[in-house]
């Protein structure tokens, strides 16, 4: 089912849902959405906003969004950036940059800054790490189970540096202290640890919450929904947030303590009996 890109703004959408990918809406070994497919028709039959907010890469989500039909704004590598479809919002963006016609809000660092940093420090202090950018695509594949072609578009990142840590947790901790001194984040993920810029998932939500009052006049409740680390500022910026239970790792803890709900299912299944929970409660 196609939709129009710009959502109806004459009657703003009763909710907007942000959603992680990978653990959350794919299942985490072999990312597929299967037991999500009837919400997702749902929301769309609703006017009701998905927009995907992930480690992943403009690169690796313009394939899932063109499969998922989805055209939302979405998010990449971890609140680095915010793409938005020309003419999805009313009004002009602040300064927007502009790609493959898409506005792009860009809150992180650029990757080249990251790269530069981290491999001085790697030397420097004798860090032990591997990063994407010191691996062929054939370890992408090792590490993360994607296809070639899969694999290729997750290396094609342009704002963080995934790593798999080698070294010990007293070092991580310094490693962080050291490139916090410059600017930069870590976030642990669900595989890697992920260095970014001094964005996260939750400022990304705050950012569109603010586009979508603006445009259709009213503040819209939004709904999101994660596994890991890395999600946490995004749940507690959230009116309602789910946490998808994972079979890799305990839920992450919120510093927010109401209007939250823990799935039983793991993965894609608990994505779509939460939503559906919620659903029937906002449509009824």
């Amino acid at each position: 089912m196609n939709v129009d890109p710009r959502f109806n703004q004459q009657t703003p959408p009763p909710l907007v849902v942000m959603t992680d990918l990978d653990g959350t809406l794919l299942d985490h070994n072999t990312y597929s959405y299967t037991p999500a497919i009837p919400v997702l028709a749902r929301l769309k039959a609703a006017g009701i906003p998905l927009i995907l907010n992930t480690s992943k890469t403009a690169a690796e989500l313009e394939v899932i969004r063109k499969e998922l039909e989805n055209s939302a704004p979405y998010v990449v590598e971890n609140g680095s950036a915010v793409f938005i479809p020309a003419e999805y919002f009313d009004g002009e963006l602040e300064n927007p940059a502009q790609k493959s016609g898409y506005y792009m809000h860009v809150l992180g660092a650029l990757r080249s800054e990251i790269l530069e940093l981290v491999h001085k420090i790697r030397i420097d202090k004798k860090f032990l790490f591997t990063g994407f950018a010191d691996m062929e695509v054939s370890e992408v594949i090792a590490h993360t189970g994607l296809s070639e072609t899969d694999a290729i578009l997750a290396a094609t990142r342009e704002f963080s540096e995934p790593l798999i840590w080698q070294d010990s947790a007293r070092q991580l901790l310094n490693f962080e202290a050291l490139i916090a001194n410059h600017g930069l984040r870590l976030l642990k993920g669900g595989r890697f640890v992920h260095v970014i810029g001094a964005c996260d998932k939750g400022k990304c939500l705050h950012w569109l919450r603010e586009r979508f009052t603006n445009s259709c006049g009213a503040r819209p409740a939004f709904v999101a929904l994660g596994d890991s680390q890395n999600d946490v500022a995004m749940l507690n910026a959230a009116d309602t947030a789910v946490i998808v239970r994972s079979s890799k790792h305990e839920p992450p803890v919120l510093e927010k303590r109401s209007s939250i709900i823990i799935t039983e299912e793991i993965g894609p299944q608990g994505w779509a009996d939460a939503l559906t929970q919620i659903l029937d409660e906002t449509l009824s």
